[in-house]
């Protein structure tokens, strides 16, 4: 590993402070683009490239981020995973949301991994600032929505449920579809059942 921690080490040297400078709900923050826009040419430098790759955990069943770091020419890497949950946040549907999620851990992650510093230094100038704590993103307190559980049948049986206390049927089809057997014909053959 010591031709990547060389590289990182180069990359660390030359990496600017990005400063947070794009608002959230009541936060500031490093936007994603720029972080790429600013550390892709000391990367290519110092001869290290990154992936961020979408996938499930198989302890936790969550959605997940791995994040991996590599030198090119020697093939070194170093690869940290996080999981992402699935929140419902105002204002959102839950593609919109996990998208969010998504971006938010891809910065944390990146930055973290580079060490790229993103806070405003100010122990040079012997200031002392109140510690602040920042304010959480607005999630709904509402449950988590039951994934399918791979066995259609089942599924559909859950569905007759939720539709029985009054859930729509756009929102049961979509559910019903994201199952790992999904089953089109018996879809449609059980979509006639909820029509008749």
């Amino acid at each position: 590993m010591k031709n990547y921690y060389k590289a990182l080490a180069g990359f660390q040297q030359e990496c600017p402070v990005l400063l947070k400078d794009t608002d959230g709900y009541g936060y500031k923050y490093v936007d994603l683009t720029k972080i790429i826009h600013s550390i892709n040419p000391l990367m290519q430098k110092h001869g290290l490239g990154f992936t961020q790759k979408l996938g499930t955990n198989k302890d936790t069943g969550q959605s997940c981020l791995t994040t991996t770091i590599f030198h090119v020419s020697s093939g070194e890497f170093d690869s940290a995973t996080v999981d992402i949950p699935l929140v419902e946040m105002k204002g959102q549907n839950l593609y919109q949301a996990f998208g969010s999620g998504t971006t938010y851990f891809r910065r944390y992650a990146l930055s973290s991994q580079l060490g790229i510093i993103s806070d405003k230094d100010v122990d040079a100038y012997g200031e002392q600032l109140a510690t602040v704590m920042p304010k959480a993103p607005t999630v709904s307190k509402k449950k988590a929505k039951a994934k399918p559980t791979g066995d259609f049948a089942k599924d559909i049986i859950k569905v007759k449920e939720a539709l029985a206390k009054g859930s729509k049927w756009e929102d049961a089809e979509k559910w019903l579809k994201s199952s790992d057997d999904y089953d089109a014909v018996a879809l449609a053959e059980f979509k006639g059942e909820v029509d008749a």
